[in-house]
């Protein structure tokens, strides 16, 4: 089992980062894409809300609705970042209170068997591979990319720590 406090301790660090980048993205470009098969950036970000719908569903055992994937249409990017950032507090609320037992059970996620600390993990990992692609995306859109890891060309801190 992944100890529950390293993962949390991720988890914490990682949709930080996530949501800095969020909110790097210019509001006045909210229908920008990369390229006319790529997602437009409202698409992308909601992917980030959707991870943790996946994990309110798989690890902590809400009842999963598919229809909200379809359903979820916010107005704005101020929108998606403002659902983002309170499904994130919720989310690590909930994570700091499941019993460790919790974390071992066995969950199903696209006829695949996953531990659900194992699940919860690889909506981090998700997130991370779709951060990564909004980092392009701000980039391109005119934005300042900001640090993730280590200095970018617009921002020369870093968040390693």
């Amino acid at each position: 089992m992944i100890p529950k406090e390293e993962l949390l301790k991720l988890a914490k660090k990682e949709f930080a980062t996530t949501l800095t980048m969020m909110r790097a993205f210019p509001a006045d470009q909210d229908t920008f894409r990369v390229h006319e098969r790529s997602s437009d950036v409202r698409k992308l970000m909601s992917t980030f809300v959707f991870e943790l719908y996946l994990a309110s569903a798989f690890v902590f055992g809400d009842a999963l609705d598919r229809a909200k994937f379809s359903s979820y249409k916010p107005a704005t990017l101020t929108d998606i970042i403002d659902d983002f950032r309170r499904e994130t507090e919720t989310a690590l609320r909930r994570f700091e209170d499941l019993p460790d037992a919790e974390l071992e059970k066995q969950v199903v996620f696209n006829n695949t068997p996953f531990r659900a600390d194992h699940f919860f993990l690889m909506m981090i990992c998700d997130q991370i591979h779709h951060r990564g692609q909004l980092s392009v995306y701000v980039r391109l859109a005119g934005g300042k990319v900001p640090s993730v890891y280590g200095p970018t060309a617009d921002d020369p801190t870093t968040n390693l720590t």
